[in-house]
């Protein structure tokens, strides 16, 4: 992380590797949920150059956002219907704040959010976007959230934990220790929420991690970055950011010893996303509340382990309802 808090400073300020052109997802004409388009245009309305970077890096991550942030909108409605209560969401070190921005709004204030992160000029983007009424900033590292910082006046509201929380490619710019990272995030999680992962995972097979680059490079990057940008970034950036990145075996196997539930929701390059809970009920609720996957085929590297849930070993040794 200290490494690249250089490199970062200059992506959240606008300085260098600005996207070429507007981020409205060309496959729009494809979305035929009007939720999911509101929240695209949320998103992308409200996001700053770092978060800017980030959706033009990742291949389709901009509406996979939207798919999801569209479904916990309609899980905490239809939770909201039947309990009375209100939602929280934590940011896991998430840019500007820019999702959980647009949740907030999309669900009109029924998810409220909070969001970590290191990088202080990702705050001035958070500031002029903000509702405060709705979301906060806490311009530090996930490491440095505690349960004594939530009881503080300024975080009180989520004093009592989190109904969501969205790990968006954090983990892998400190270390590969998963187990602890997990282990810190979840202390968090209120019981039966529900806790997402986006990362970018290395592969046992280095031919077929390249291989895997260059589609995102050469097919995707390509519409937002010039060519000698892509190599600035593979030259300056990739290499530390693999030194934090593990296994999708490594990953499973962490967030397998510590959830009931474990579902892969999407696959891009070398990008997965997870949903993890000790609910079954709530992931398959919300599960149920998603639409399609909005990206070409050819991307998702992992489309056979889709929708596929890893069975934790109980205490007698016998497998759980995961």
């Amino acid at each position: 992380m200290l490494k690249l808090a250089g490199h970062f400073h200059s992506l959240a300020t606008g300085a260098s590797q600005v996207p070429m052109q507007s981020l409205d997802s060309h496959l729009r004409s494809t979305i035929q949920d009007p939720s999911v388009l509101d929240y695209h245009d949320r998103l992308i309305e409200g996001a700053g150059p770092l978060f800017s970077h980030f959706l033009a890096s990742v291949p389709y991550v901009l509406e996979e956002l939207s798919r999801i942030g569209a479904a916990l909108t309609r899980l905490a409605e239809a939770n909201h219907t039947a309990t009375g209560q209100t939602f929280s969401l934590f940011e896991v070190d998430a840019f500007d704040g820019s999702n959980g921005r647009a949740l907030a709004g999309h669900s009109k204030g029924l998810i409220r959010s909070f969001t970590s992160s290191p990088n202080q000029a990702n705050q001035l983007t958070f500031d002029r976007h903000a509702n405060p009424a709705l979301s906060q900033f806490f311009a530090q590292s996930v490491f440095k959230v505690t349960p004594e910082l939530l009881q503080t006046p300024g975080f009180a509201r989520f004093n009592q934990g989190f109904d969501f929380i969205y790990e968006m490619a954090a983990f892998q710019f400190y270390n590969r220790d998963r187990d602890r990272q997990i282990s810190h995030i979840k202390q968090f999680l209120k019981p039966g929420g529900l806790v997402f992962f986006l990362e970018k995972l290395n592969h046992p097979d280095p031919e077929e991690y390249l291989r895997r680059e260059r589609i995102k490079d050469e097919v995707f990057k390509t519409r937002y970055f010039s060519d000698e940008e892509i190599r600035w970034k593979r030259q300056q950036m990739l290499e530390q950011m693999e030194n934090g990145q593990v296994t999708l075996q490594e990953l499973v196997t962490a967030l397998a010893a510590r959830f009931r539930c474990v579902y892969l929701l999407w696959s891009s390059s070398n990008f997965c996303e997870f949903v993890a809970s000790d609910d079954s009920q709530q992931i398959e609720m919300f599960v149920n509340l998603l639409g399609p996957v909005i990206q070409p085929t050819e991307f998702c590297f992992e489309g056979q382990r889709l929708g596929i849930v890893v069975p934790k070993q109980s205490a007698a040794g016998e497998r759980s309802d995961a």
